[in-house]
């Protein structure tokens, strides 16, 4: 007798909020204790073609496999699982990971094979159909990221459908739910300027149905990369960071293969927002911007050392009717002087400048006085946390120059924390006098472009 099969059937279930154990958002990756890709849920990466997000993405997986990575994972080797059909595995995928210092036993490629008497065929996996195959491959490498890059390319139906791509990749965000890792899709930017989330190729589900999105695109000015957070639903902000691409050789048995190798720079005050809109801006933005560049110069043009506190500066121009992002990006816009923003060295935090080394004559009568350096001009020091060069608050004086034991107060310089002696003939050192002389030159400049503009 032929067993009766039970109809499936639908019943309500009600589950209580005091029924539910809380617990905080986990983060696989949060640099300085900022969460941006949280674990147990899906991050979308996208810019447009070499902007360096599938090798950022990989420099995070290395440190992962280390165990180096900023977050909750940080101080346990973990391994990836990478999915990239576009790109070759023995001449672009291993000699990347490699030059990101990976741990190669704990990076999977993972495949579907079909295997027959005659033949094995071996294939990408697509989704949502190899869902099962994903899973298990889970369980046996005890993976706690995956990398699909590009997305579009391994998912089952039109990129550009919402229902398409829903049906393909929301049963991955149940499945990185439970098993709690960070499934991170890459995709492509769009054509044209306009809002980082509208760039996103094909559907807007790309961006809806993960909980992160991080945007990439590059600093012609610089040449940096510049990676901005426009969606961060589990954390409490969207910053934007920078990083270098640099070009390494990594040995392999037939030569050498040349690729690129990630240098985090920290912070940014650019976003990339900034940089896909830079060449759309109206007249009546060009005219904003340049107001609040010329409020920031003014502000720090009247103070004695040609610096202030960053905060003071937004306070003022919060006053004057300027908002923060506006005097932020004026801050990082100025070239003719650039306005620097860099450690203080009296522990103050962080200061506005004028660029001091914008030109490279010394102050009129400072070079050979007394008490001025012979030495020349002072090197920067190496970029600070936000990719500014530090100046130097002080140049070595002369051996001929007084100690500061035998120097009274009336002649030191005026400018305030600075205990080198004055120039003869003069109220300030050799360093200020050269700075202020530096400042004049650019006033001039600055008013002439102002004369120019109206």
């Amino acid at each position: 007798m032929a067993e009766t099969q039970t109809e499936a059937r639908r019943e309500l279930r009600i589950t209580y909020a005091h029924m539910i154990t809380p617990h905080r958002q986990r983060w696989l990756w949060a640099p300085e204790h900022q969460g941006v890709i949280p674990l147990a849920t899906g991050t979308i990466a996208a810019g447009a073609g070499g902007e360096g997000k599938s090798t950022f993405m990989l420099d995070l997986a290395a440190q992962l496999t280390r165990g180096e990575l900023p977050g909750d994972l940080y101080g346990t080797k973990h391994t990836v699982i990478i999915f990239g059909p576009e790109d070759d595995w023995p001449t672009v995928m291993v000699p990347r990971l490699i030059a990101a210092g990976a741990d190669l036993a704990r990076v999977a490629q993972v495949q579907a094979a079909t295997i027959t008497d005659s033949f094995t065929n071996e294939r990408e996996l697509r989704f949502p159909v190899d869902l099962d195959l994903l899973r298990e491959a889970v369980d046996q490498t005890g993976a706690r990221m995956v990398i699909i890059d590009p997305a579009p390319s391994l998912m089952d139906g039109d990129m550009n459908k919402v229902q398409d791509v829903r049906r393909s990749y929301e049963p991955l965000m149940a499945l990185a739910q439970e098993k709690d890792l960070a499934i991170i899709l890459i995709n492509h930017f769009g054509k044209g300027a306009g809002s980082i989330g509208a760039k996103l190729s094909g559907s807007h589900a790309w961006r809806d149905l993960t909980r992160s999105y991080l945007a990439f695109a590059s600093d012609p000015d610089s040449g940096e990369r510049i990676m901005t957070q426009d969606k961060n639903n589990y954390g409490t902000g969207c910053g934007s960071w920078k990083f270098a691409l640099e070009s390494v050789d990594v040995p392999t048995d037939d030569g050498n293969a040349n690729v690129g190798k990630v240098r985090f720079l920290g912070a940014s005050d650019l976003t990339v927002s900034d940089l896909i809109n830079r060449d759309v801006m109206t007249e009546a933005d060009e005219d904003d911007r340049n107001a609040a560049q010329g409020f920031v110069y003014d502000f720090l043009k009247n103070t004695d050392a040609h610096e202030a506190k960053a905060g003071d500066v937004i306070k003022a121009g919060l006053a004057e009717g300027f908002s923060k992002d506006e005097l932020k990006k004026a801050r990082s816009r100025s070239k003719n002087p650039r306005i620097l923003s860099v450690k203080s060295s009296f522990g103050a935090g962080w200061v506005w400048q004028i660029d001091p080394e914008g030109a490279t004559e010394t102050a009129e009568g400072a070079q050979g006085a007394e008490g001025a350096s012979t030495q020349g001009p002072v090197a920067p020091t190496a970029p600070d946390p936000e990719g500014a060069t530090k100046v130097p608050a002080s140049q070595n004086v002369a051996p001929s120059a007084p100690s500061l034991h035998d120097v009274a107060p009336s002649q030191l310089c005026r400018r305030a924390e600075c205990d080198l002696p004055t120039v003869e003939g003069a109220d300030q050192c050799a360093h200020h006098l050269d700075i202020s002389s530096r400042f004049a030159r650019f006033e001039k400049q600055w008013a002439h472009q102002k004369g120019d503009a109206a």
